[in-house]
């Protein structure tokens, strides 16, 4: 490194600096003094440093030096003694900065101890246990008992000696987001409410690691790593690998996910155009099937038939991909599917979730609802309690009589999905008779079977491009993960681009335009 580029980082960092040597000293003046030693003692060496990157580590063991020399200096005040005097011993400042220094360097190394060697450790050297009453308290043989403290030792010894610096994820967590496809997420997303999983998952994604490691990167102390982990192996999340950790899921990251809208942005905008122009010739004709809410103006009505196609698309080529890769593996919660992240805020989504063929527990009626992001401001279905809403929207396709124990219906009839009418319940959406619904599929097939061509184009695409973003273990999940990530996505981008070019215009006032319910058997 070069004076000049330490200067700069010296200049940025005085107030560290000297904020350090006066917690040392305890006086201004000598702090002043100490700070003026360590810059120049920096100055003078720093052209040995061979990467930059090393800058910190290198000036804080430079500080800890120059202090050291420092103290050395400094004696203790001359004192008579008559011939009785028998002798006295005192620590030099010296002595007492090295003693903390050493303590702290211990505590330190026992924090990034894995389980077993950090409670044998502790039994015996802290609560002062012998080896057969650990070796019955950890239900572990004597001999273990002793190889675990020969190795501590061992650990500890190695450990001290190492000039650790903490991960970047100590002070700046990272982002990560959870997603889903399955019959239920329970309880995926709930264990990512927190940071640390998150980071957990990121830190030890690209090559295995072990719980040291993670410590150090993560500034956490393998006792509080170890419960995080524990749950993670228990979902399948992560896997241990003698004894060390990685990620068992794909994680999508930013740049993967704008390479891959740069590739198959000319495909999705094609498709679109051709799609744009199959609806506009069949709207007429859709508009004479008997349906509720078919009296919505032509753009609505152009916004439910657009989403209906691209949604009776997206189950089509799903059940073309399960043929191609199989069907969906069991997953740790009980449910089928897929589990896998992005390193980003949701930044490349475009959804505010979506929920697909979803019936009643009668099984006399379904809804479907797409929370297109690019339509949040007319329409946005979340569910607090699942069944409840599932059961309410049902309720409303149904016309049936309100229920006052539901109390989703009470929060949609608010939020305008719902109207009651003295207690009879109508939809604020498109309701379609099963068999009619069936005769508008076909009847939009043309579409339907334009935008399968486009997912299957834009799926490979993708699926070949995540091939260089992830583990070895995890590369042959990437297909089908491509498919089910892309097929969601490529429906958005369709959706933005005729809105974008004026095709579908978003309604000003509350609509539920993408979604629609079935009455079933009728």
């Amino acid at each position: 490194m070069d004076r000049k580029t330490a200067a700069k980082l010296i200049e940025e960092n005085l107030h560290t600096i000297f904020a350090w040597s006066l917690s040392k000293l305890y006086d201004k003046s000598e702090a002043e003094d100490l700070s003026q030693d360590i810059i120049c003692a920096v100055l003078k060496s720093v052209e040995r440093l061979e990467k930059d990157e090393a800058f910190y580590g290198y000036m804080w063991r430079i500080a800890e030096n120059t202090l050291r020399a420092r103290l050395r200096k400094k004696r203790p005040e001359t004192v008579c003694i008559d011939d009785s005097f028998c002798g006295v011993y005192w620590n030099t400042p010296e002595d007492d900065f090295i003693k903390t220094e050493e303590i702290q360097l211990l505590r330190r190394e026992l924090s990034l101890l894995s389980e077993m060697y950090r409670e044998v450790t502790v039994r015996y050297y802290i609560y002062g246990k012998s080896c057969s009453e650990i070796s019955t308290e950890l239900n572990i043989s004597t001999e273990m008992v002793k190889y675990y403290l020969f190795k501590t030792r061992k650990i500890l010894k190695e450990g001290i000696g190492m000039a650790r610096e903490f991960g970047e994820k100590s002070y700046n967590p990272a982002v990560f987001r959870l997603d889903y496809w399955g019959s239920f997420s329970s309880p995926y997303f709930d264990l990512f409410e927190r940071r640390l999983p998150g980071n957990i998952m990121l830190s030890a994604y690209d090559k295995p690691v072990t719980m040291t490691e993670l410590s150090v990167e993560l500034g956490v102390a393998s006792v509080y790593l170890e419960d995080e982990i524990e749950v993670l192996e228990k979902y399948e999340l992560i896997k241990k690998i003698g004894d060390k950790y990685q990620t068992n899921i794909i994680i999508l990251t930013d740049e993967y996910e704008k390479r891959v809208l740069e590739k198959i942005r000319p495909v999705f905008e094609k498709c679109t155009e051709r799609i744009n122009v199959l609806i506009d010739g069949l709207l007429p004709q859709l508009k004479s099937f008997d349906f509720y809410k078919n009296g919505f103006d032509d753009n609505k009505l152009k916004w439910v038939f657009s989403n209906m196609a691209l949604f009776k698309a997206v189950r089509d080529f799903d059940d073309i991909e399960i043929g191609k890769f199989g069907n969906y593996p069991p997953l740790a919660n009980g449910s089928v599917g897929f589990v896998y992240g992005y390193d980003n805020d949701y930044a490349n989504h475009h959804f505010h979730g979506i929920y697909g063929y979803v019936e009643n527990s009668a099984k006399s009626a379904w809804i479907t609802v797409q929370n297109y992001r690019i339509i949040e401001k007319c329409q946005r279905l979340k569910y607090n309690h699942w069944l409840n809403g599932v059961e309410a929207l049902c309720s409303a396709v149904l016309f049936d009589d309100s229920d006052d124990n539901n109390d989703e219906l009470a929060r949609f009839i608010d939020e305008g999905f719902i109207k009651s009418d003295n207690g009879k319940l109508s939809p604020n959406f498109a309701v379609f008779r099963e068999a009619v619904l069936n005769e508008i599929t076909d009847f939009l097939s043309p579409v339907v079977n334009e935008f399968c061509a486009c997912l299957e184009e834009c799926c490979t695409t993708a699926g070949k491009i995540l091939v260089e973003y992830v583990p070895k273990a995890l590369k042959d999940k990437c297909g089908q993960i491509a498919q089910i990530n892309y097929q969601l996505d490529v429906m958005a981008y369709i959706i933005e681009t005729m809105v974008s070019r004026g095709q579908l215009v978003i309604p000003e006032e509350k609509a539920n335009v993408c979604m629609f319910g079935v009455q079933k058997n009728k």
